[in-house]
């Protein structure tokens, strides 16, 4: 069999541990209970499934080795127990036998960067502001509880070695307490523990690994995890990060785990979009490998083409999948055995895995609702085929049919256009939106591969007799762009988003006001000024892309400032005119001249089709943005639902 990427496929060691491929899932920060800070049965099953799925290695992120010091932890029963450590052994007793490797990421928690907690202030190496919260300051530790911390690190490296973890990682990354304690930045203490020497602002993690060997013995490997540049005003350079690995290299480190950033330049710490697939490679992984002749591991939204490229190039020898991972569990299975295109790509959005705690809900993924439920919605063939009509070919019908005819069920999808992706196409039109046009890509290979009949340039109406024999009709109509009674709304001179995307239209002119400052708006208006375009954003709320997580958000101010985009948020459009717009704000009315306006205001559920079928017919369910606007993930998720829950 002819594998194209076989070298991320070699046995690798750190230390005297082999790994079975260089593929690492990264340490994400879920799988285990918040309440008790332990592996659950969840979590078990969530790691077994990448394990099933061909990863050489599990980073089992952030188990905490005291629940004294980190407020977000301090309800965390089961830390420093037994129950930890049973966790731990029943997730290695699963997982080996896919000869799957074990890594825990010790960590004594987040310090400046762990949410506020009313009335418990959090810890740091001083006295600084919180990351969320800059009007709190966290408590800095005293000395007696600094040299405390060493113990509880041995504790866990000991309860990890009887667990049969294969390896252990010691959280040292991102600006956390650890590297609080590293960084002069965060760290003005005047004890032994302070930065008037390299030996002083070491000390904690010199203290650390030491505790940690004298736990788990000489042959047993410790990877440290660092970034290498923190990539803000007065943070880590590299020249200190280079005599830090030598450093720790000295003592006896066995692998180095590096990245980029920290929780003040926020789009680091989750890779967004608007950069580039294997972005850390260069910066973390090249540099890292120019200095130590110990194993590097790379993190920074890898592709299986970047993966390759980086280990080609020497640049890293272990490749460290998250998100990718969490979007599909089999992504280094499907590679393996030749099945490039079956791999279901993550597009970096970040809502669903790393922003669900704003939402209340559990962590998840926008493309993959399986996450963190592996074993409750487990896709099974039913006992009786069924016959499935989708009204739709967007995102959520697509899903739908997928899953739909994984059980085994037959499908056929009524798409009213020529093209199946609805909101994915003009979505994936900017360059830096190419995971969107893979998610496209991935959907058509698998409804080819899955038999799903698709009736082309066919719209389907309350009426239609497609619907009389249709076991289950899901309704997936999408949305129409919102087009508000603007004077001069349609003009020649003024174009919609979607549109303009669609038809693959040129923009005409030099100077381009987009009418609305919402994703869509703001990346159209990116596009166009990477096109060298002079850009002006015209949005009414009095910031752009409310509806963005805190990484999309930084990435996005830092790319519109990068190109010398012209914002104007707290602006009401009062009239569209042949030469341009004339816009109101607190400094009055003002007329603003442009060769071509864009409406990006936004879309509204197309649903009047939808409800009339829904009206006839009791076994039509309507999912998607026709039912209410959404990004990706509600889609995919509303799709998910409709086709696992046939009988």
């Amino acid at each position: 069999m002819k594998n194209n990427f076989e070298k991320l496929f070699e046995r690798t060691h750190i230390g005297k541990h082999g790994v079975k491929n260089r593929f690492v899932y990264a340490p994400m920060g879920i799988g285990y209970n918040y309440a008790s800070g332990c592996i659950d049965d969840p979590g078990i099953e969530y790691y077994s499934e990448r394990a099933r799925g061909g990863v050489g290695m599990l980073n089992i992120g952030f188990q905490n080795v005291s629940n004294k010091l980190d407020p977000m932890m301090m309800q965390a029963y089961g830390i420093g127990t037994p129950m930890q450590e049973m966790g731990w052994a029943r997730l290695c007793e699963r997982v080996h036998g896919y000869g799957t490797s074990v890594m825990v990421q010790l960590s004594c928690g987040l310090g400046r960067c762990a949410q506020v907690i009313p009335g418990v202030p959090n810890v740091s190496a001083s006295v600084n502001n919180n990351f969320w919260d800059p009007s709190t300051q966290t408590r800095a530790l005293s000395t007696e509880e600094v040299r405390a911390i060493p113990g509880c690190f041995e504790a866990a490296a000991a309860a990890c070695k009887r667990a049969g973890v294969d390896c252990i990682e010691i959280h040292g990354h991102v600006g956390y307490l650890l590297d609080q304690f590293m960084t002069p930045l965060w760290n003005r203490r005047e004890d032994e523990y302070g930065p008037q020497s390299f030996e002083n602002k070491m000390r904690l993690t010199t203290e650390i690994y030491e505790a940690c060997r004298k736990a788990v013995g000489p042959d047993y490997p410790i990877v440290f995890r660092m970034v290498i540049e923190h990539n803000i005003p007065g943070g880590r350079t590299r020249e200190e990060s280079a005599e830090i690995i030598r450093y720790l290299d000295g003592l006896g480190v066995d692998a180095f785990d590096v990245d980029m950033g920290c929780y003040d330049a926020y789009e680091w710490i989750f890779p967004t979009a608007y950069m580039e697939d294997g972005c850390m490679v260069d910066d973390a992984g090249a540099f890292a490998k120019s200095i130590t002749d110990k194993p590097v591991f790379t993190v920074g939204s890898h592709t299986p083409e970047t993966a390759l490229k980086a280990v080609e190039e020497g640049k890293s020898d272990f490749i460290v999948v998250g998100r990718g991972m969490l979007a599909d569990p089999e992504f280094a299975n499907k590679l393996y055995y030749g099945h490039r295109e079956d791999i279901r790509p993550c597009i970096k959005c970040n809502r669903y895995c790393l922003s669900a705690t704003g939402r209340s809900c559990d962590s998840s993924c926008s493309v993959n609702p399986q996450v963190l439920h592996e074993k409750t919605y487990a896709i099974t063939k039913k006992p009786v085929s069924r016959n499935i009509a989708v009204i739709g070919g967007g995102v959520a019908g697509m899903e739908a049919a997928r899953v739909a005819a994984l059980s085994g069920h037959s499908v056929t999808i009524y798409e009213r256009s020529g093209g199946l992706g609805g909101q994915l196409i003009p979505a994936a039109a900017p360059s830096f939106k190419n995971r969107i046009q893979m998610l496209n890509d991935y959907y058509q290979v698998q409804l080819k591969k899955l038999g799903v009949s698709i009736v082309y340039n066919k719209e389907i109406h309350a009426d239609s007799p497609e619907l009389k024999h249709a076991y289950k009709i899901i309704v997936a109509t999408g949305a129409k762009a919102a087009i508000p009674p603007i004077p001069g709304i349609h003009n020649e001179n003024v174009m919609e988003v979607s549109n303009l995307h669609r038809s693959g239209s040129s923009v005409s002119g030099q100077k381009v006001i987009i009418a609305g400052g919402g994703p869509s708006g703001c990346d159209c208006a990116l596009e166009l000024a990477m096109e060298g375009k002079e850009v002006t954003i015209i949005e009414m709320l009095p910031k752009l892309y409310p509806t963005a997580t805190v990484d999309n958000r930084y990435s996005v101010e830092r790319r519109i400032r990068e190109e010398n985009i012209c914002v104007m948020t707290g602006t009401k459009i009062k009239e569209l005119t042949p030469s341009g717009a004339i816009v109101e704000n607190a400094d009055g009315v003002q007329e603003l001249h442009a060769d071509t306006v864009i409406l990006a205001m936004g879309m509204k559920p197309d649903h009047e089709i939808a409800k009339s079928i829904a009206d006839k017919y009791v076994n039509a369910v309507i999912i998607g943005d026709c039912k209410a606007i959404g990004q990706i993930g509600e889609a995919v998720h509303d799709g998910f639902m409709a086709g696992w829950t046939i009988e």
